[in-house]
């Protein structure tokens, strides 16, 4: 082992965390394909082990060292593949057995972080699924880990990445091999150098002035609070559901229409938007929401694989005449302020303004809004990760698709990511099931439908004439106190 390693604070939390509840899944990620292709297991599993000696993550364990959680690296880590057979299962069965692969417990302190399992149908029809612990991987990470492990077999299977290919479309889709995809370079920094930076900056004159700017952030400002269907536990089961909800078309170009007409992002018009409902659904008129960004502002860190990530704080505040385009406007500019700060470990700012994470959760922030893009160089990963997803690709000699795996369930009360793509915008609400039914998420995600419609229809109307309910809810609602009407006695003939 090398001498210990800090740990971020982003990791610090996920270490309490941890502890508190060393068999939740809730901070599991990961990654997984469908292979409808035979494999070639030996290349497969040496490619798994050559993952732990292009990423020191992979062959960390994390444990505590006088009192202290910190990172030890090994020369070499007994990081495999484990192959589970399940010849017969039906589609459900084989999509329930990836869940429950990626949700079983980790043991960071002997383990690490990282697993690899081959979930096998038959000779070819199999799901290859990475899963990760949130404190050594996080969303670039494991897409970075994937085209690692494809690249690698490709290696041992057919020769050098670098190399001329003879292989070429196929009638199922299209192909990497065909792009002349070369091999990654080998990241230029470390997970330390970037633990290193992290410390630098918080100790100089910029460190602090961010932690100035997030105090003026939440000052006087209570996190947002959805009314619950159930009174909050002590403590969260860290258990969790996703309702899934897709934007046509028509709207999306709308909403990058009333974007570019008002000077703004997308994301910060979805970001006002978003906050409205919450203005309307709360009655809270100052509130605060979080929204989950990547801390990977090196190229030096690129390719190193690490839990890259904080979460900004945004400021929603309302008054009667505050209309639609007004918090889209309000919203970039807290975003543009943000960033310029966005380094500042969320974690330490739960300490100094004297809000620490308990174990009902965080009481700064219970619900979070963030905008995910697909859009990115890698021509490999454009094929495999397209939000648009299900369309086979070609790398060699393997026919892969992306495998939908629903993950981090349950983390918050509310957790809401837009996942873009050129022509669609996929919405994701993910709750704590805890605190809300399956109904409630439903009727709110299509209040958050509402409200994306009447922000298009006039960007310049009052966010307090949006209404929440239909003409028909409403009649419902109305009957709900009505008394029946007595019932007229039949005439005698």
């Amino acid at each position: 082992m090398t001498d210990p390693q800090q740990l971020s604070h982003a990791q610090q939390a996920l270490w309490f965390l941890y502890r508190l509840a060393p068999d939740a899944a809730v901070y599991n990620t990961g990654c997984a394909l469908t292979v409808r292709s035979a494999v070639d297991l030996p290349a497969l599993r040496s490619a798994v082990e050559a993952l732990a000696e292009r990423h020191d993550m992979l062959r960390s364990v994390f444990q505590e060292v006088d009192g202290q959680a910190v990172r030890l690296v090994g020369e070499r880590h007994p990081l495999g593949l484990e192959v589970r057979e399940l010849p017969g299962t039906d589609p459900e069965g084989l999509a329930a057995a990836a869940r429950a692969a990626l949700r079983e417990p980790f043991r960071l302190e002997r383990d690490g972080a990282f697993r690899f399992v081959l979930l096998r149908r038959g000779e070819a029809d199999a799901v290859l699924l990475m899963a990760g612990h949130h404190i050594g991987t996080d969303a670039t990470s494991n897409w970075l880990i994937v085209r690692d492990l494809l690249h690698g077999y490709r290696r041992l299977t057919g020769g050098d990445a670098d190399g001329p290919t003879t292989d070429g479309p196929t009638a199922e889709g299209p192909t990497a091999d065909g792009l002349a995809v070369a091999a990654p370079p080998p990241p230029k920094g470390s997970y330390a150098d970037h633990v290193a930076k992290e410390r630098t900056v918080l100790d100089s004159p910029r460190g602090a002035r961010m932690e100035q700017h997030w105090h003026r952030v939440c000052a006087d400002a209570a996190p947002a609070e959805l009314p619950i269907d159930r009174p909050r536990p002590a403590s969260s089961s860290r258990t969790g559901a996703t309702h899934h909800l897709d934007l046509t078309d028509g709207r999306v170009e709308a909403l990058r229409e009333l974007a570019r007409g008002s000077g703004v992002s997308l994301f910060s018009v979805l970001l006002g938007t978003f906050q409205s409902l919450l203005h309307r659904s709360t009655r809270q008129n100052g509130f605060l929401i979080g929204c989950p960004t990547t801390t990977r502002m090196s190229p030096a860190v690129r390719e190193v694989v690490g839990n890259f990530v904080n979460t900004l704080v945004f400021r929603g505040d309302f008054d009667p005449g505050t209309t639609f385009r007004q918090a889209a406007e309000a919203a970039d500019r807290q975003v543009k302020a943000g960033l310029g700060a966005a380094v500042y470990p969320f974690e330490l700012l739960t300490r100094t303004v004297n809000r620490p994470r308990t174990g009902a959760g965080s009481s700064l922030c219970r619900i979070t809004f963030n905008l995910v893009g697909t859009a990115t160089p890698e021509p490999l990963l454009r094929l495999l990760l397209d939000a648009d997803g299900g369309r086979p690709a070609e790398f060699a000699g393997l026919t892969v698709a992306p495998f939908e795996l629903p993950q981090a369930e349950g983390q918050l009360d509310l957790a809401v990511s837009v996942r873009q793509s050129a022509s669609s915008l996929a919405v994701d609400f993910r709750y704590d099931v805890d605190l809300f039914d399956p109904a409630t998420v439903e009727r709110f995600a299509g209040h958050f439908l509402r409200a994306v419609d009447a922000a298009l229809a006039d960007p310049d109307a009052p966010v307090a004439r949006l209404r929440l309910v239909d003409d028909a809810e409403l009649a419902g609602l109305m009957g709900l106190g009505a008394e029946p009407a007595p019932r007229r006695r039949a005439r005698r003939g």
